[in-house]
């Protein structure tokens, strides 16, 4: 399905109904195929938006800034269109930096937020490395440079690595280095500020590869919970969707019906 924000066409999927509700948002890169075996999953249990973000799968990809803002606010408009008030929002990698963003902004919108190995509160050692790929990004080997981040983001063990790299190829260079270029800026200005206004139960699942500083993170969101998927690299949702649906089961239950 498609609809148009500002002449700006958004694709998502939608499916089941009633309570609870979710949001799924996909990373950087990505499309709605990163959460289709969640769509499965928790769309029998409620109701399930999975977006597509601007400038990514079949969305418009318009030429334009992007910003981890930005693709908030699309997403708050999607689902008051869809009647989505109160959801779950899971999202992946730079999915779950628009989850806290929501959540700051819109106190009372998220039942609770679900972060899938979120670059979020970046440790020290992230720098150099995403300046080096900012900078691949925006030179002639861009298709080299996104199968290498790809790969660096992967296990050799990954099965999702060819969807992911042809999802990765299949946003535009413009799209990837704008938001790209955003990224750090909102973790040094905004990530501690939005971890600290959150309210509700947050669920962080880390990966292989150490992305978040936890423990300030838990320091600023004493309701944090975390935990670590086997056998994974980043795009976990795709590649341990088992694990990973069967720990967002056991959040809701355990911290999310509580509060409703």
């Amino acid at each position: 399905m498609k609809l148009a924000r500002e002449g700006i066409q958004l694709s998502f999927d939608i499916a089941g109904k009633g309570s609870p509700e979710f949001l799924f948002v996909h990373g950087l890169g990505g499309d709605r195929t990163h959460f289709a075996p969640q769509m499965e999953y928790f769309g029998r249990q409620g109701r399930a938006l999975n977006a597509e973000l601007r400038g990514h799968g079949e969305s418009d990809k318009p030429h334009q800034d992007y910003s981890i803002e930005g693709f908030a606010e699309d997403l708050v408009w999607l689902c008051a269109r869809q009647e989505i008030t109160k959801p779950v929002i899971v999202g992946q990698s730079m999915g779950g930096n628009m989850a806290l963003e929501i959540a700051a902004r819109y106190p009372d919108f998220p039942a609770g937020l679900v972060l899938l190995d979120s670059g979020v509160l970046f440790p020290a050692s992230a720098g150099a490395v995403f300046t080096s790929y900012l900078e691949g990004l925006q030179g002639p080997n861009f298709a080299d440079e996104v199968r290498k981040i790809v790969a660096d983001s992967c296990l050799p063990t990954d099965r999702c690595h060819a969807h992911v790299e042809q999802t990765f190829l299949a946003t535009p260079q413009h799209v990837l280095v704008s938001t790209f270029r955003s990224l750090f800026p909102w973790d040094v200005h905004r990530a501690g500020q939005c971890a600290q206004a959150c309210r509700v139960p947050v669920l962080y699942i880390e990966a292989a590869h150490r992305l978040a500083d936890l423990d300030r993170f838990a320091a600023l969101c004493p309701q944090l919970v975390t935990a670590k998927a086997v056998g994974s690299g980043h795009f976990l949702s795709l590649e341990v969707p088992e694990q990973i649906n069967a720990m967002i089961d056991r959040f809701i239950s355990l911290y999310v019906r509580g509060r409703e």
